[in-house]
């Protein structure tokens, strides 16, 4: 079934199929007319238009009805389900008083947990006390205590295996860090196939289906903090600090992005030292291992729970960058949800068949390059509206931070015109054999200055020439696609004149971003298309013309 969010939340309309098949299995809503367009899925009702489901969204019993479910939703997520507790009579032999068995079991069950968490409650089975239901003050913590049963470090209990479960662990949910892979050869397909004449429509699904939810977000801000404690316990002279850059910070983040660390210490702390204590003294953390990383020395890869970081010393640059983006994004808000959009075109359509393909922030900075030589975003490098000058190491890390509104004002152009605008400059427009991409304006590749070597510094110093450039915009000497080669460059440029082709012929929105990979669909597109011309402008009917010129 599929269902398409409206402008109220805990909205859907279905389709008319779906209505059929509950009518079959004699399965009805609670309220309204089965047949109607609009329901909330909250109350389980339905209305027959778009004004009534609005009036019904500000009701009384309906704010009532979503909050009591979202505040059932939180404390079911910072909650665990404990089982295979010991029987009450083991208890009743180590207290003095007869009767307190259930406030001394609770009482081991908070000192036990207490280790991955502060616990809010503990509420005992009151018929047969074979087990509990313990709610933690975050999710996280929740997250840890199950991890840590998973993983055999959960110490025994008066002499028992406890058995720690998610309270949800029997409904079958999404996992919140779902392939963007998976997304697009399956659901999102289908929804955009579905939206056919509207792509504004059909583009705000595929955004909402792609990024990274904000709950999820704030989950892992709350294990990095988690973390940051760990390792300060490990290392209490070195007053470390942990901070998150790039797309988790920016908003641009999809469902499997990686979270970017930057990690500053008030004294060096070798790296060795902090991989043992990662390896060791770190719950949730796992699979750490160094890579080497131009300009920086090292970056540091490990698992915190579900998520993948990548953790780098004292990345200045990076923070710098990443509120370089979200200055710009901030300043026109549907730019976010049109960077999300290419950056996940980028890996459905090369991610496959390229492991060294443009990463995500490059395609950001080519989108933004785009948009700013089309004039659809001001100059955020104009000295004239800077409120403070920045400067890191020796670099000019300066731009506009607070942009004034009566000079930068947001492009009225809609995220499909700049998404068709995107394809149409890097597949017809943009000519890489002889100019670079950047920020600051359009830029040869002979005026560009390559620098030269320096042992040190902690940026890169030399630009690694290749066959698609991309110049970092506050590090100018760094090619950010210094490793992309030749064919992956080629690919890129043949997939976006191929998705303006497809816009320009006013296809289905799901050939525009998959049309390589739907080859067989292109060509159903393409016989319905020279079926629907007019006999005379067919090809069969120019020869058809030729052949009775030729006659006569």
């Amino acid at each position: 079934m599929v269902e398409m969010e409206v402008d109220s939340p805990n909205t859907t309309t279905t389709s008319p199929n779906s209505d059929a098949k509950k009518r079959k299995s004699g399965k009805q809503p609670a309220g309204g007319k089965p047949g109607g367009k609009f329901y909330c899925t909250s109350c389980n009702v339905y209305c027959p238009n778009e004004a009534t489901l609005e009036q019904h969204n500000q009701g009384k019993k309906h704010q009532m009805t979503v909050t009591s479910r979202h505040k059932r939703d939180k404390h079911t997520e910072a909650s665990v389900f404990v089982g295979n507790l010991p029987k009450l009579n083991k208890i009743t032999a180590v207290i003095s008083e007869p009767g307190g068995e259930n406030e001394k079991l609770k009482c081991d069950l908070i000192t036990l947990f207490s280790e991955f968490g502060d616990v809010q409650k503990v509420i005992i089975d009151k018929v047969h006390g074979s087990y509990c239901i313990l709610e933690f003050k975050s999710p996280t913590s929740a997250q840890k205590a199950i991890m840590a049963q998973q993983q055999g470090r959960l110490p025994p209990f008066y002499g028992k295996k406890l058995q720690v479960k998610s309270r949800n662990a029997n409904t079958k949910k999404a996992p919140l860090r779902a392939p963007c892979s998976e997304l697009a050869v399956g659901n999102v397909i289908e929804l955009l196939r579905e939206e056919r004449e509207e792509p504004v429509t059909a583009l705000n699904m595929l955004d909402a289906a792609i990024k990274l939810p904000d709950n999820t977000a704030r989950v892992q801000k709350e294990a990095l903090l988690a973390l940051q404690g760990h390792i300060n316990k490990a290392f209490p002279f070195h007053a470390v600090s942990m901070e998150l850059f790039g797309s988790t910070v920016t908003g641009l983040a999809l469902k499997d992005s990686d979270m970017d660390i930057t990690l500053s210490a008030r004294t060096r702390l070798e790296r060795d030292d902090l991989v043992k204590v990662l390896k060791e003294r770190c719950p949730g953390v796992s699979h750490v291992h160094l890579v080497p990383a131009p300009g920086q020395s090292t970056i540091l890869r490990f698992k915190l729970d579900t998520y993948s970081c990548d953790l780098v010393f004292a990345n200045k640059l990076g923070i710098r960058n990443s509120a370089l983006i979200s200055t710009i994004t901030k300043w026109d808000l549907k730019l976010a949800r049109l960077l999300r959009l290419i950056t996940f075109w980028n890996k459905t359509v090369l991610g496959k068949r390229f492991a060294r393909r443009p990463s995500s922030y490059a395609v950001t900075v080519m989108t933004l390059a785009y948009l700013r030589s089309c004039s659809h975003i001001p100059d955020f490098f104009n000295p004239a509206h800077f409120t403070e000058e920045t400067r890191i190491y020796d670099l000019d890390c300066s731009f506009v931070t607070e942009p004034p509104l009566n000079v930068f004002l947001p492009t009225k152009v809609s995220v499909p015109e700049l998404l068709a605008g995107f394809w149409r400059y890097y597949g017809h427009d943009f000519n890489r054999d002889d100019c670079v991409v950047s920020m600051k304006g359009q830029l040869k590749k002979s005026d560009l200055v390559e620098g030269e070597e320096r042992s040190d510094c902690s940026y890169v110093t030399v630009f690694r020439r290749s066959p698609l450039e991309v110049q970092d915009p506050l590090v100018p000497t760094h090619n950010l696609t210094h490793n992309v080669p030749l064919e992956c460059a080629v690919m890129f440029g043949d997939y976006c004149r191929e998705a303006w082709d497809n816009w320009g012929k006013k296809r289905p929105l799901y050939l525009w971003m998959f049309g390589r990979q739907k080859k067989e669909e292109v060509e159903e597109v393409e016989e319905e298309e020279e079926g629907s011309k007019t006999p005379e402008y067919t090809e069969s009917g120019k020869r058809k013309r030729s052949l009775e010129a030729m006659e006569h």
